[in-house]
């Protein structure tokens, strides 16, 4: 996958578009369902979300 392609989405944007909140975000992130390096990273303080894995991500799973 070309990493100069990917689009990056903040946590705001994440809850927006797939209607979760930025809690919810937090949990999966702490519950290890969200990779860190995978579907998500550091940038400084702040998280960014790769914004195709996380589709992915919410295509194939479901919240429980």
């Amino acid at each position: 996958m070309d990493q100069f392609n990917t689009n990056y989405l903040t946590e705001q944007q994440v809850a927006e578009k797939y209607q979760v909140s930025k809690r919810t975000l937090h949990n999966l992130r702490k519950a290890g369902k969200l990779a860190v390096g995978v579907q998500y990273f550091y940038l400084g303080k702040q998280i960014r979300y790769k914004s195709i894995e996380l589709q992915e991500y919410f295509e194939t799973s479901t919240l429980s």
